[in-house]
């Protein structure tokens, strides 16, 4: 056999392996395979979420107002931390080493149930965005979980400056901290915010993704790791720093901390939680609106009970 019938051989070979069927390509392909039946599809990532915001919002207000304490409390953890480490590692401010136990907080938080807003930037947005509950009850648990977070911000910088917990040097760690956010321009921390409150509530998200307590951890550690080392203004954590600066420094009152700070970084969370990961993932569950694993949670509300109804 000759070059050119080789040639020609070879040409009848790649096209009648190109007129094949695609489907009879797969034929000795796997099905079902174990990594990805591990995983939850787009709608039910979506249908668990629905689940937890069916559950806060039809929760009491006395559930709400001690879960909400229980909240910003602990996130007085997170700033005890980020002072203790930074000052053992010689950091001039949290970095690398001084935010490793920036999570803490959040970690029992998440955990733990607690209700923390910036996590209810997700969950009772998508649920109001289908219909399935209403925009008030959602402004109900916005403004206990917001209050009850800030009031225990408050308590607990009460807390660390009253029994001064901290040692002298971890002392001037907390108040430089707490200045550098203070003096903070109100578009620089409302920038800082909307990131942060982006992440937090990817976070949220990729936490109902997941199948486990120890993958669950991973996620919330690594993302609000991030959020530490990045220098990004979290509405609660952030707060204990510059309430307990006020607390410090008889030059710093604290009613002003809440229009020149509190208000620039609540509003860039807010807009950071909802617009990027509520509005955006919304936008992707339309395809999936009919599934049956959403008729649980009834039919659609009718735009009067959507605006002004009292409960989900």
């Amino acid at each position: 056999m000759n070059t050119e019938e080789k040639d020609l051989e070879k040409e009848m070979r790649i096209a009648e392996k190109r007129s094949v069927d695609p489907d009879d390509q797969l034929h000795d392909a796997p099905a079902k395979g174990e990594v990805i039946s591990d995983y939850f599809s787009f709608n039910e990532i979506f249908a668990r979420i629905l689940s937890t915001a069916d559950h806060e919002l039809n929760a009491s207000n006395r559930y709400l107002i001690w879960s909400g304490l229980a909240a910003g409390f602990a996130l007085g953890l997170t700033f005890l931390a980020r002072v203790t480490f930074t000052e053992a590692s010689g950091e001039a401010e949290p970095l690398l080493l001084g935010n490793l136990l920036y999570p803490v907080g959040f970690l029992i938080i998440v955990l733990g149930r607690y209700q923390l807003f910036t996590e209810n930037t997700l969950t009772p947005v998508v649920l109001v965005l289908t219909r399935l509950a209403s925009v008030v009850n959602t402004l109900r648990l916005w403004v206990i979980v917001l209050i009850t977070n800030l009031v225990g911000a408050v308590g607990v910088a009460i807390l660390i400056s009253s029994f001064e917990v901290l040692t002298p040097e971890q002392q001037l760690v907390a108040i430089e901290m707490g200045q550098k956010a203070a003096a903070e321009s109100w578009f620089d921390l409302f920038s800082r915010a909307l990131f942060a409150g982006w992440i937090v509530a990817s976070m949220v998200w990729l936490v109902h993704a997941a199948r486990d307590t120890i993958s669950r951890i991973f996620i919330i550690y690594i993302l609000m790791y991030f959020v530490g080392v990045a220098h990004l203004y979290h509405i609660v954590t952030s707060s204990v720093e510059v309430f307990y600066l006020a607390l410090e420094l008889s030059s710093v009152d604290m009613l002003p901390l809440f229009s020149s700070f509190v208000l620039p970084v609540l509003l860039g969370n807010t807009i950071g939680g909802v617009f990027f990961v509520a509005l955006l993932n919304y936008a992707l569950f339309a395809e999936h609106e009919d599934s049956e694993l959403f008729k649980t949670y009834g039919e659609k509300l009718c735009w009067r009970d959507w605006v002004f109804g009292k409960r989900s």
